[in-house]
């Protein structure tokens, strides 16, 4: 496997551009585990001291908008993966425009401007 140091910036690009392409399915938002009471008078939770039940939220801002979702125990796998799928993308877009932006310094034509002479 060739470094990415040795590769050229063309050759980094397409190799983002590829990982882009395999992405599996993805959601943006942020899961998160937090105590709470259950409600029935009965159960210890009831109780100021008792222990609480951990319950699972997914939470996602669209459009200015917060939404919170309850994660049932059985969805929790599936829905950590598209998240994490999000963050990934969000890193191959961070390396891609790294790339992108190393390729643009690369291409200016003719070197800079420099004031007192004269552009062709």
């Amino acid at each position: 496997m060739v470094s990415s140091t040795t590769r050229t910036p063309e050759q980094r690009r397409d190799a983002l551009l590829e990982r882009l392409q395999q992405l599996p399915n993805l959601m943006r938002g942020t899961v998160y585990e937090r105590p709470r009471k259950c409600g029935r008078a009965s159960c210890t939770c009831a109780k100021a001291e008792g222990p609480k039940h951990t319950t699972r939220q997914l939470v996602v801002n669209l459009k200015g908008r917060t939404h919170t979702r309850y994660v049932r125990t059985g969805e929790m796998e599936k829905v950590q993966a598209l998240v994490a799928a999000y963050a990934e993308l969000w890193e191959i877009v961070t390396e891609l425009t790294e790339v992108n932006l190393e390729l643009l310094h690369g291409e200016h034509p003719g070197g800079r401007f420099r004031r007192g002479t004269k552009r062709s």
